[in-house]
């Protein structure tokens, strides 16, 4: 089939050989699900090999019963379609929780022709624990969107930074845990910090999960389902925790504290729940941290910086964090981690940019993000990298 010179294809083209209608190809132009890569000079639309992948992954999720418009809200998370190995990633985990969830309906309906044969008197909570089930598949679109947005936060670190060692397995060199003790940690995300370190992690620990997202819970057993040590798991609100008065040794809290509504509130929750002289270990960040990607953002338009992604942190900063400690703790110390990013690729920050809470993705429509791509090459250009600024590390308190 011809292609053109500059390795493009028309519409006929790409639909040919993608065996699709051009008819499909403009509705999902028009939709704004799969866009052009470019057009000629008369205007008519223009696709390159990547647009094959972008294709290939609306299809793929449409094939497991997704809406165009919830396969719209999964693509708009996954800015960078170059990494293919990670579009498949995705797309094989999205398949496996389809199917898990059709196993569980499944299994629902089995049990309610159960019923329906063997009673003239019909349960009908049976009915609607099977309705219950089938509505949680709109639930986990929201759980892959956090997921995805963690996941996007913790690779920027993991890929540039210039402290080679790494944040998790530094910290985790930094905490003191005796053995047999009861640890609890509060908004544990998918694991990472488990599981990086699982090596070191004593099987004589009794180690408790907790997150208030049941989608990142998810997450972190099957990150850790392989690993035989005293794991358990719980959905909980660190500001209301269900333990009992002294039950642990070691409360842990990785960048959580400044999400909470009530940061008193569950200070208090955690002093109740630790063990006289047990420790309180509580990571954040400081007001200087990721700093660069402030002043990008302010070229672009600096009212954004007033949004939630950019202001939530204040709430629970190492510059501030020891006074609101001091209320609660005694001997509260603060251990800094020295690092700092060189970034040399621009999707790694529009990533990390749109993945902070406050769904800032959805201000960079049109110009503004013509901007800050324009705005991001320019500095990668100048030394081949962007420095980013980190100002990271952790509080340790005595109760």
């Amino acid at each position: 089939m011809a292609k053109l010179s500059d390795g493009l294809y028309t519409v006929g083209q790409f639909a040919k050989k993608a065996g699709v209608t051009i008819r499909t190809l403009r509705f999902y132009d028009k939709i704004n699900l799969l866009k052009p890569s470019t057009y000629n000079d008369l205007g008519y639309r223009l696709y390159n090999k990547e647009d094959f992948g972008r294709l290939q992954k609306i299809l793929t999720l449409k094939f497991v019963g997704l809406s165009l418009e919830e396969i719209g809200d999964i693509m708009k998370y996954d800015i960078n379609d170059k990494d293919f190995k990670k579009s498949l990633n995705i797309q094989k985990k999205i398949i496996e929780d389809k199917i898990n969830h059709m196993h569980t309906v499944l299994k629902a309906i089995d049990e309610t022709l159960l019923m329906v044969e063997g009673q003239e008197a019909l349960n009908w909570d049976k009915f609607v624990k099977v309705i219950n089930l089938i509505n949680l598949d709109k639930k986990w679109i929201d759980q892959y969107k956090n997921a995805s947005n963690l996941r996007a936060r913790i690779n920027i670190h993991e890929k540039f930074s210039t402290n080679k060692e790494g944040w998790m397995p530094w910290y985790f060199k930094q905490l003191n845990i005796p053995k047999n003790s009861k640890i609890l940690e509060l908004g544990c995300g998918d694991g990472s910090f488990w599981a990086k370190n699982i090596n070191e992690v004593s099987k004589d620990w009794q180690i408790v999960m907790t997150d208030f997202s049941e989608g990142m819970l998810n997450d972190a057993k099957k990150n850790l389902k392989e690993w035989k040590h005293n794991f358990t798991f719980g959905v909980v609100d660190a500001q209301e925790l269900p333990y009992e008065d002294e039950s642990f040794d070691v409360v842990i809290a990785n960048h959580m504290l400044y999400h909470l509504n009530d940061l008193d509130k569950a200070l208090g929750e955690i002093k109740r729940v630790l063990k006289p002289n047990g420790i309180f270990y509580a990571s954040t960040v400081g007001k200087n941290h990721m700093k660069e990607m402030r002043d990008i953002i302010s070229c672009v338009d600096k009212d954004l910086l007033n949004m939630e992604g950019f202001t939530l942190t204040e709430k629970f900063q190492l510059d501030s964090g020891k006074d609101r400690l001091n209320k609660w703790f005694k001997n509260v110390e603060i251990y800094k981690y020295e690092d700092s990013l060189e970034v040399s690729e621009g999707y790694a920050i529009i990533d990390y940019i749109f993945s902070m809470p406050g769904n800032i993705e959805s201000v960079f429509k049109g110009d503004k993000f013509s901007k800050l791509e324009e705005i991001i090459k320019g500095l990668i250009k100048d030394k081949n990298y962007i420095h980013i600024t980190k100002d990271t590390g952790f509080f340790k308190s005595i109760k």
